[in-house]
């Protein structure tokens, strides 16, 4: 038979425990929540809305507070972009990067989304900065959109603008301009700020609900910037086509000159260079700067004026050339050698091609 004190002792423990337990729980929930499982108050409605249309990769649903790295805002630029462009399919092909086989990196540098260090590697595991979120979130957008007029007329400036690398420059300006990318506190940018999971969500959130809104004001023909100036959305159709083929012809049958610049010798990226110069179009001038310009296109989906690139190991672009038709394309191949067609579907340049960029818009 159970005491009085018994009774009294065994009632305490369990007003104990009523008590304890719930507090428990509640801390248990709380410490879940501050390890970053939940998004922040003010991200959780763009995370969701990410979520729902499958911008969101499985391995950032979680840990929102934590600061994103290369290799997983690589894989959230492409689903951005597979999303925007509605083109599922994985491009495959090795791995341009000797530390990092991911299949959504490799897929984003043949779209040209995403470069490495420029010394063979990615470095996927380290903390991407603010300046090279903006560079990938450019540069997925352009590939996902390639009709869009790009220009901005407006430049914004920073207090911390000399702090913002040249490469990055065009592209802060631009996604400030249409309000997908916003300063720091004092009208400073931060370039070399890291960026969280949850802040690289709400970014390409935003990216996607600009281009909505744009798609459904271009029936309309404008847009608006943040400076509330109007600008037309699509390229229209130029005679750039007509004048690139005559500006072709003219460097037929010129000698290859390694480091020729024209107008009179040429190596391959030289080549490609000038004959864009004389359209009024600036690209970069070495071949694998090259795969930065313009937006990627298929194989399949070729057309004059297209550039096209090679990688002889399958990594490392080391020839560039322009489409002229019929799967051929011009180039200047090598020394003692002269600009001519070649063909792309057999041989050599058929084994090594990699990639293509559109650079006048058709």
């Amino acid at each position: 038979m159970i005491s009085k004190i018994q009774r009294l002792w065994l009632t305490l423990v369990f007003t104990i425990m009523v008590i304890i337990i719930p507090k428990t729980t509640y801390a248990n929930l709380e410490s879940s929540q501050n390890k970053g499982d939940v998004p922040s108050k003010w991200a959780i409605s763009e995370v969701e809305k990410a979520k729902e249309r499958d911008i969101v990769p499985d391995k950032l649903q979680g840990d929102y507070r934590k600061n994103i790295t290369r290799e997983e805002f690589a894989e959230l630029a492409v689903r951005l972009y597979q999303v925007l462009s509605k083109k599922e399919t994985m491009i495959q092909g090795p791995s341009p990067f000797s530390d990092t086989n991911n299949p959504y990196i490799t897929m984003g540098n043949k779209l040209g989304i995403i470069d490495g260090k420029g010394d063979g590697t990615f470095s996927p595991d380290k903390n991407i900065i603010r300046e090279q979120v903006s560079v990938i979130l450019y540069q997925t957008l352009k590939a996902a959109k390639p009709k869009y007029d790009y220009t901005n007329p407006n430049n914004y400036d920073f207090k911390d603008y000399n702090m913002i690398s040249s490469w990055a420059r065009e592209s802060v300006n631009y996604l400030y301009g249409v309000e997908i990318i916003n300063g720091v506190a004092d009208n400073e940018f931060n370039p070399k700020g890291y960026t969280s999971r949850e802040q690289a969500i709400v970014l390409a959130m935003r990216t996607y609900e600009q281009v909505i809104a744009s798609d459904r004001a271009s029936r309309n023909g404008l847009t608006t910037s943040r400076a509330g100036t109007s600008r037309q959305l699509n390229i229209q159709e130029s005679d750039s086509s007509e004048k690139i083929k005559s500006i072709i012809s003219a460097q037929m049958g010129k000698p290859y000159q390694w480091g020729g610049i024209g107008p009179n010798s040429f190596d391959c990226s030289g080549l490609t260079h000038y004959i864009f110069s004389k359209l009024g179009v600036a690209i970069p001038r070495t071949s694998k700067d090259q795969i930065t310009a313009g937006v990627y296109v298929e194989k399949k989906d070729l057309q004059y004026g297209d550039l096209v690139l090679f990688a002889r190991d399958g990594r490392n672009i080391n020839h560039v050339g322009i489409y002229v038709g019929n799967g051929n394309f011009v180039h200047a191949p090598q020394s003692g050698d002269v600009v001519k067609t070649t063909t792309l579907t057999t041989g050599y340049y058929a084994n090594s091609y990699y990639t293509a960029r559109r650079i006048i818009s058709k």
